[in-house]
This record gives structure tokens, C-alpha cells and sequence, in this order.
């Protein structure tokens, strides 16, 4: 339901949900800016097969080999895995939607203010209408978040049976991230869910 919203709207996204789950260190940490001293990276959190290779802790990792390979608007969907400890929302292995949706540049607008705004009121467009055509239409709101790889950073919860509930991560693109994948001149916006908080 969500790949066909998305392909309704834009029929140039690319989908991919048969990506190795077993990733790097580089792919899954390093090229999304998370720092050595972040949680995640603790073998406490994070399934490490050895030193450098891992189960992919989100459908993040494949981020930069899917913008490597040309894709500027894709959905990534595949199991993820953490050492969570379960509880009504959380499980050791789950399943994870990655979106990503880069912007050319236009003339004129050089200033990362006009370009953070553009791609939020994007993200915003999209994403709230990915929620109402999953859910109908629900009350929704935004909160600030953080994350390394995204500035500034969202999340996007909606009230559910009386309760506010996160349905999704998300945010503008950190420029680095970009850069580094051949891409600086254009801007981006990229979101992660995870599918059994939908269901």
C-alpha cells in the first residue's frame, strides 16, 4: 500500500526489497555520519557477525550504494535487526521502509535555508499523505527529533485509540551525505518506518 501511494504520486521511484541484510559497519554507521560513540554501533544493540560486518540495524545502509547506483527516489524494504528487549512495540527483528527523494537545484537558489524548506514542506506533502492513505484520514502531528543523518530532523505521530504513536523518522538529508555520494549538487529528504507499528 505504501510503494503504490508513492508510485501513484511520483512513477520514478524505484522499489528494492531484496537487499543483503548483512552490511558493514562503513554502509550501516560511518556512511550515515553516526558516531563511534553512538548506542547503536554497542554490540549490545547490534548484531555483529565480526568486526566490520553486521545484520543491518536499519534499511539506512543502503542508502549510499542505492544512490550510487543513480536511484534519486527509491524505497528500500527489508528485515532489520537489534538487540531490543521486546516489549508491545519493540522486537529483535523487524521490518524497515526507507524512502528517499532528492531535489535538483534551481537557479537562484543557493542559500540551504530556501532549499531546508523546500524539501520539508515536500517531506511534509508526502509523508502526511502516505498517512491518510494508510490509515484514512487521523489526526497527526510533528515532532523534533534527531538523528545524524538528517538536519533537521522529524518525527511524524499520530493519535491512535487516545494515545500519540510514532509512525515515522525523518528529515532533510545532511548535505555530507550527499557529497559523498557523487550528489552534492542536489538536496534530499529520507524517512524510515517501521512496518509492523502500521499494521
Amino acid at each position: 500500500k505504501i510503494e503504490q501511494y508513492f508510485l501513484s504520486r511520483d512513477p520514478s521511484f524505484v522499489c528494492r526489497d531484496s537487499m543483503d541484510p548483512i552490511t558493514t559497519t562503513q554502509a550501516c554507521f560511518d556512511s550515515l555520519l553516526i558516531p563511534l560513540d553512538h548506542q547503536s554501533r554497542k554490540p549490545s544493540d547490534t548484531y555483529y557477525i565480526d568486526e566490520h560486518r553486521l545484520l543491518r540495524t536499519h534499511t539506512s545502509c543502503h542508502q549510499t550504494e542505492l544512490l550510487t547506483s543513480g536511484l534519486k527516489k527509491f524505497l528500500c524494504t527489508g528485515d532489520v535487526y537489534r538487540r531490543d528487549e521486546i516489549d508491545a512495540s519493540h522486537y529483535p527483528a523487524f521490518h524497515q521502509m526507507e524512502g528517499v527523494k532528492l531535489i535538483d537545484r534551481c537557479t537562484g537558489m543557493s542559500d540551504r535555508g530556501e532549499w531546508v524548506d523546500i524539501c520539508i514542506q515536500e517531506l511534509k506533502d508526502d509523508l502526511e499523505g502516505m498517512v491518510d492513505h494508510v490509515f484514512g484520514k487521523v489526526e497527526k502531528r510533528w515532532v523534533e527529533a534527531y538523528f545524524p543523518f538528517t538536519e533537521p530532523s522529524l518525527e511524524l505521530e499520530i493519535l491512535f485509540e487516545g494515545e500519540w504513536l510514532e509512525v515515522l523518522g525523518c528529515g532533510v538529508m545532511q548535505q555530507r551525505i550527499l557529497e559523498d555520494s557523487g550528489l552534492g549538487d542536489m538536496h534530499g529528504w529520507a524517512f524510515g518506518l517501521g512496518l509492523e507499528r502500521l499494521a
